[in-house]
């Protein structure tokens, strides 16, 4: 299935685009999507453990089932003061 991906802030630097789409298999998780990123986009590895996701504009855990079509934000820590 394809998933839209949609990068913020850093992220959007380390993976060097605003979107992507990606093709996961059905029954995939935000985890495994997570996971795959990892891979995909080494340079965004270090973020994972701190970002938030977020599918159709729903924030998600890491159980959070995907399917064909969703829109994934990776959402940043707010930072500042």
């Amino acid at each position: 299935m394809k998933v839209k991906l949609k990068f913020f802030a850093q992220l959007k630097e380390a993976a060097r685009c605003s979107e992507k789409e990606v093709e996961m298999a059905a029954g995939a998780r935000v985890a495994d999507l997570a996971r795959l990123l990892g891979e995909q986009f080494p340079e965004i590895d270090k973020y994972l453990n701190t970002v938030s996701f977020a599918v159709d504009n729903e924030y998600a855990t890491p159980e959070t089932p995907l399917h064909e079509g969703c829109e994934v934000a990776l959402i940043p820590p707010i930072s500042g003061g």
